[in-house]
């Protein structure tokens, strides 16, 4: 029984009915074959509603036996047939591992020739294993489509059909059939004879006896599916002599269309026609030709339904159930105008009615010119097309009152392509917020989303991986990995601070980094250096190297049994990297891979426990395909690892769609469910339809037939379903424009048709009416226009383009600052306030720290250090080699130099052998000098003040609370500041203030305690800071202490070099132009702007800077008293 119509809602009505009407017995389940968890979950809703709903459902959706097509049919098989297993040994998994054991032994045959020299140099057998696997899904192609071809070449006939005649297979291609009668040969007795094609050619030789109808279901709903192969249509037209069939099947024109065809391909008939009769094709069309003249849309898009349709009515007996229908106040035919009041609604009805484009054009119809049935959307990139949905939604919502966001399906062609943008712009608005749309995500594939199967991807690709030090974290980001070793999210910041420190970058040893081409003995580094230093610091504390180890101090105490786990863990990844080298049989492999998981994950919750079990049963049947197929072959981790992943991440119609939110979802066949508005996104010229390469041995395209699938006419009748599908809207969105050039971007090709339908029947006009083209940025000020018709939910940039000064404003609006208590600052702050302020406003009073970026990153050794890197490691020689000499005054600077760069070596923080040695005398060289003039000046003034100077003063609500250290006095009590600084504080003839402004605090505390000179020891000159009177010395920290509490209400607008730059200026400049220079830089220095983020926020111009005068200002009261104290004494 065939039941159409162009509305699947009267289809599924109809199908509750009928079920309502004729019950099954108690015991009896529903058998419902669908071809997508969409129009599953669909028709399940449907049966249960209660019976006083409107349309009137069952009142629950239980019994229900709902599945794939090809699964029904093969249980059909085994029901009739009785001697079938569960599975065939001809099915594609099976194959491809039958396939993977038989070519190598054929390539010496002449037929095989071309596979041969596709496979040579295969060393990892890589192209096999995909040769296998493409085989044996062409061959599982050819037992549903071509199963006369498979029967012959089984007969030792080597040929095709080619237009309903055999031809010989072409002499490239003669291996298909002997490889077919390979395949054959190599099958046990048992086996032999259950390819798809035989079988199937068994049943239908098969009268179906009373008993075998006992095994099979009393009723089959076949709902909504677009496309069948001709087998499966057999298969249901033999059942239906003992099993109630019912086929709702949805037909989007009420009229015979089953000839029509494609404008372009009746362009061809024509010319070929022309040419053959020129005489006759000056007159008006013929009788015969009239086909050619159908709607265009229909013919361009719906081949696929076309051929099903046909197809159907070849087996179709409408006079055995129709007058039962009608008996029933019932119709087979549930044809349904959809009106003419739209624009969507137009073109629905155009090709219900099988219109052509004259009729079209010729048929009176009302033009509203506010209709927005069915719209355009030009973006620059998914993420605009994204938000531009978002809007375009929120607008909907607010229009229609009524509309639910289960309304509303959205669907792409890649949902994976574009899930990152949709959790992006629909996921970070919070559920309080009025904007908030619910949504859900359907058709992605688990491997990619649970980070259960993404640790599991990544310890199976161990192998090759360089171990890196964020590929370990990422590891212990998986709750059931570290369930597994004792391991919390509050662990991580302590373990990554450990692993920074203890000098981990890559690698697991000195071994494994030697399987990547590195030299031998190379373990500095490497996971098991840090490690080593980790446990020994435990073990020895702060004590010296032991055995070339530096310890590592900072593990202790209850933090051990971290360190603990982290060895384990190591230990376990260094186990697993060599056992997944090897070449394993399947049955070895499956051990191997379930100690893996015992090894690395404990459950967490369900999710984890269920993906646990899709692992166990990915493993389960992966290895009887093995054993269906005879394979024992030891085989690489490449190909178990793609296996068994692309087994757990199949999807099947257990899938969550139509969960009461906006579904998102792939464009995939048979997903067009009614909703009221339908918004399709990505039609891009080269993303729709999609491309799929077929391999140049798949001979089906050679002879194409009815029910014959392509990914092509798949996606064409799909965009088809979509346009018929939405009942209120369709919404159609492309990256129209080039996001760098704003060049325009052709849609895809079906976009075109239907624009130029749309023109044809129409108008130009009416076309431009309906489509959108929008601005590159969603804060851009045409959306905020009263003369654009771009409106925004985006209120966040509303404020900025209603209220220009907020964005002439250089800082937005801060809270109050606290008056409870004073608040504590350091003597470090205010030098932090004289070297750049901005920087010291952003961290202090927003908490905002400009980093420099690593050069190296977490996951690569030092190969050169330079910058800030070099300075820190010279500051902390400094500070060692001062520390040393405290304990003994006379030591020999430069071994303990050597001794303390050898130190650093250890821990890591030097470059590898031979670099490290290198870089090590050239970050001794130039300390070598401050140091030693460092040691002669404590030889002068040998008294060191043992305890630390306090330093309290109060201005205001601030509380400077400090202590003074490295003042010294000689034998006529005279004190002196002793700094040994690690760089040179010249470059070129400009003085580096920012050397002194750090130091100028410092200085004018040690006044307080008694006039104190601080002498400065550069490797490239000595400086002086002259003594104060203590009075003038308040004076100032009471000044700095007052701009530090300004600069936290608002950043002062002046900075170390620059302020320097301009109150020393050189005889050949003024102070401003010299500011400029060095704020902006030269051809030979970089500006100080370029160097700090805080300035480039906030003044990226010294325009910026000086423009209230403030800078001027400030540069002489705050670094003024630097230079009139300051003494220079160059030692070059």
């Amino acid at each position: 029984m065939i039941v159409q119509s162009n509305r699947l809602e009267a289809l599924r009505e109809l199908t509750v009915e009928w079920l309502k009407r004729h019950p099954l017995p108690p015991l009896e389940n529903e058998v419902l074959l669908v071809q997508s968890n969409g129009i599953a979950q669909w028709l399940k809703l449907a049966l249960a509603e209660d019976e006083a709903d409107a349309g009137g459902g069952c009142g629950i959706a239980t019994a229900l036996n709902i599945s794939l097509p090809a699964s029904y049919v093969w249980q059909v098989y085994r029901s009739v047939l009785g001697d079938l297993t569960i599975n065939s040994a001809y099915d594609k998994q099976p194959l491809t591992w039958r396939l993977l054991r038989l070519l190598p032994s054929l390539m010496d045959r002449p037929e095989f020739v071309p596979l041969a020299r596709f496979l040579k140099d295969d060393h990892q057998q890589r192209k096999l294993f995909q040769l296998a696997q493409r085989l044996a899904d062409l061959y599982d192609q050819y037992q549903v489509y071509r199963a006369d071809w498979l029967d012959d070449w089984s007969k030792h006939v080597d040929c095709m059909s080619q237009k309903g005649d055999k031809i010989p297979l072409p002499e490239g291609q003669l291996w298909q059939a002997e490889l077919w009668r390979q395949i054959i040969a190599d099958m046990s007795e048992i086996d032999r004879d259950t390819s798809r094609a035989q079988v199937h050619q068994r049943f239908l030789k098969t009268p179906i006896t009373p008993d075998m109808a006992l095994n099979l279901p009393k009723r089959v709903v076949v709902f909504g599916i677009s496309s069948l192969p001709k087998q499966t249509v057999q298969v249901l037209e033999r059942v239906s002599q003992v099993t109630q069939v019912l086929l709702c099947v949805s037909n989007p024109c009420q009229y015979f269309w089953g000839d029509i065809i494609d404008p372009a391909q009746s362009r061809r008939l024509f010319t070929e026609s022309f040419k053959r009769h020129p005489l006759k094709w000056q007159t008006d069309i013929s009788d015969e030709h009239l086909y050619l003249h159908a709607n265009p849309l229909l013919g361009s898009w719906g081949k696929q339904g076309r051929d099903y349709i046909r197809l159907l009515d070849e087996f179709d007996q409408k006079d055995s159930y129709e007058e039962h229908f009608q008996q029933q106040k019932l119709s087979i035919d549930l044809f349904e105008e959809p009106g003419e009041d739209s624009l969507l609604k137009q073109l629905q009805s155009d090709i219900l009615s099988l219109r052509s484009l004259e009729e079209s054009k010729a048929r009176p119809r009302s033009m509203d010119a506010s209709d927005q049935s069915l719209t355009f959307h030009v973006a620059h990139s998914a993420q605009r097309e994204v938000e531009i949905l978002q809007d375009y939604l929120l607008g909907l919502f607010a229009q229609h009152p009524d509309l639910r966001p289960r309304d509303i399906l959205v669907m792409v062609p890649d949902i994976n392509q574009y899930a990152p943008h949709i959790r992006a712009v629909f996921g970070r608005i919070g559920f309080e917020d009025t904007r908030f749309i619910p949504f859900t995500l359907s058709d992605q594939g688990q491997r990619h989303q649970a980070p259960l199967l993404i640790a599991l991807e990544s310890l199976l690709n161990l192998p090759g991986s360089r171990f890196s030090v964020s590929e370990i974290l990422d590891l212990l980001d998986v709750p059931a990995l570290q369930a597994k070793f004792g391991i919390t999210a509050l662990d991580k910041p302590l373990l990554h601070h450990w692993i920074e420190d203890s000098g981990i970058r890559w690698g697991l040893d000195a071994h494994h980094r030697e399987s990547f081409g590195l030299p031998p003995e190379q373990e500095q580094n490497t996971w098991r250096f840090g490690l080593k230093r980790m446990l020994l610091g435990y073990t020895l504390g702060q004590e010296d190297a032991w055995q070339d180890i530096e310890p590592y101090a900072e593990v202790g105490g209850l933090s051990a049994t971290l360190a603990g786990a982290l060895v384990r863990f190591i230990d376990r990844l260094d186990s697993y990297w060599l056992q997944l080298q090897a070449t394993l049989t399947p049955p070895q492999w499956v051990s191997l891979l379930r100690d893996l998981c015992q090894d690395f994950f404990i459950a967490q919750d369900s999710r984890d426990e269920l993906l646990l079990t899709r692992i166990e049963l990915g493993l389960q049947t992966w290895q009887e395909h093995c054993e269906h197929a005879a394979f024992s072959d030891p085989l690489p981790l490449h190909m178990v690892r793609d296996t068994i992943l692309g087994q757990i991440d199949q999807t099947g119609l257990n899938q969550r769609f139509m969960a009461g939110a906006v579904n998102f979802a792939t464009l995939m066949p048979m997903r067009a469910v009614p909703f009221r508005h339908i918004c399709l996104l990505g039609m891009n010229e080269s993303d729709y339809p999609r491309q799929v390469m077929q391999p140049d041995f798949d001979l089906m395209p050679l002879d194409y037939r009815a029910g014959d699938r392509s990914r092509r006419e798949d996606d064409r009748y799909l965009f088809l379903e979509a346009l018929l599908s939405a009942r209120d809207g369709l919404y159609i969105s492309w990256v129209g424009r080039n996001i760098r050039d704003n060049t325009e971007l052709p849609p895809s090709v079906l976009i075109g048709q239907l624009r130029d339908h749309i023109t044809t029947i129409s108008s130009a006009e009416r076309l431009q009416r309906v489509t959108f083209e929008y601005p590159l940025q969603p804060f851009s000020l045409a959306y905020f226009s009263a003369e654009s018709p771009h409106r925004t939910y985006a209120k966040e940039w509303q404020d900025i383009h209603l209220d220009p000064s907020i964005m002439a404003s250089d800082i937005f609006e801060l809270p109050p600052l606290s008056t409870d208590a004073q608040q504590p600052i350091s003597l470090a702050h205010l030098g932090q306030l004289l070297k750049v302020p901005a920087q010291a406003f952003f961290a202090e009073r927003l908490g905002v720290i400009f980093n420099d970026p690593d050069p190296t990153g977490e996951d690569h050794e030092a190969f050169a250090i330079a910058g800030l890197e070099a300075w820190t490691q010279r500051q902390q020689l400094v500070e060692s080699i001062l520390h040393q000499l405290q304990i003994e005054p006379e030591l020999d600077i430069r071994q303990q130099l050597q001794r303390a760069v050898m130190q650093q070596q250890r821990r890591g923080q030097l470059p590898l052998a031979p670099f490290g040695h290198l870089y090590a005398e050239e970050l001794i060289a130039p300390l070598v000098t401050p140091l030693t003039s460092y040691q002669q000046r404590s030889a002068e003034f040998p008294l060191a003040i043992q305890h630390s100077e306090k330093v309290l003063l109060e201005q205001g609500l601030l509380l400077l609370d400090d202590n003074l250290l490295d003042i010294r006095i000689n034998s006529a009590g005279e004190r002196r500041r002793l700094l040994a600084l690690p760089s040179q504080v010249w470059q070129g003839k400009t003085l580096k203030w920012h050397h002194l402004a750090r130091q100028w605090p410092y200085h004018l505390a040690a006044q307080l305690k008694g006039e104190t000179l601080t002498e400065i020891l550069a490797p490239d000159t000595q400086l002086f800071l002259k003594p104060l009177d203590a009075q003038k010395a308040t004076e100032l920290l009471l000044q700095l202490m007052a701009s530090w509490f300004d600069n936290l209400h608002s950043p002062l607008p002046f900075s170390a070099k620059t302020s320097g730059a301009f109150i020393r200026p050189t005889k050949e400049n003024t102070g401003l132009k010299e500011a400029h220079e060095a704020y902006h830089g030269n051809y030979q220095l970089m500006g100080e702007v370029q160097q700090n983020l805080a300035l480039q926020r906030l003044w990226p111009r010294f325009e910026d800077l000086a423009q209230d005068g403030r800078f001027v200002e400030l540069s002489n009261r705050l670094f003024q008293p630097i230079l009139d104290h300051l003494i220079l004494n160059t030692l070059k």
